[in-house]
C-alpha cells in the first residue's frame, strides 16, 4: 500500500453518490437520497459508521486489491461463502462477459471505496462491490497499482458492516 495523499470526505462522498448513481440498474435516484439521509443519519448501511474517520488515496497492489474483503450483509456472505472475499465469489459465480466488461471499465469508474483501522491489517469495502468482483473475476484487468480512496478510524470496529 502506497500512500498518494490526503482527500476530504466531501470527495469520498462524490465518488460514492457518483457511484450510486451510476449504477442505475440497481439503484434509483429515491435510493441514492435515501442512502444519502442514512449517511447523516449513520443509519442502514452506515450504521455505527465512526465520524473520525480520516480519509486519504492510496495505490493498492493487485494482492492487496484482492484481498479486500465484502461487507458483513447477508448477500455477499452468501455469495462468498462466509468467507467475504472476491475472488471466492467470482469463482462460486463464474466470470460472463458482464463482469470482464465491468472489469475492462471499471478503471474509468469513480474509486474503490474502502475503510480500515489504524493498523490497516484488514481492508473492508465500502463502495464498488461489483467492479471488485469483477477484478476477481478477471484479474488481468488490475493495473499493477489501483487508486482507492482508504477512510481510517480507531473507532471503524464499531460499524454495522464491519
Amino acid at each position: 500500500m502506497r500512500t498518494l495523499g490526503g482527500v476530504t470526505e466531501a470527495k469520498v462522498l462524490e465518488s460514492f453518490w457518483a457511484a450510486e448513481v451510476a449504477a442505475t440498474s440497481r439503484w434509483t435516484p429515491a435510493d441514492v437520497h435515501e442512502r444519502r439521509r442514512q449517511w447523516r443519519r449513520r443509519e442502514g448501511l452506515f450504521n455505527g459508521f465512526p465520524d473520525d474517520v480520516a480519509w486519504e488515496r492510496v495505490a493498492l497492489t493487485p494482492a492487496e486489491v484482492l484481498a479486500i474483503l465484502y461487507i458483513n450483509w447477508d448477500w455477499w456472505l452468501t455469495v462468498s461463502h462466509g468467507t467475504r472475499l472476491a475472488t471466492v465469489a467470482a469463482e462460486v459465480q463464474g466470470g460472463d462477459d458482464g463482469d470482464r466488461a465491468i472489469a475492462a471499465a471499471a478503471a474509468t469508474n469513480p474509486e474503490l471505496i474502502v475503510v480500515t483501522d489504524p493498523a490497516r491489517a484488514k481492508l473492508v469495502l465500502l463502495e464498488g462491490h461489483v467492479r471488485l468482483t469483477a477484478y476477481a473475476a478477471f484479474p488481468e484487468y488490475l493495473p499493477d497499482e489501483l487508486d482507492v480512496y482508504l477512510g481510517v478510524s480507531p473507532r471503524i470496529g464499531e460499524w454495522s458492516e464491519w
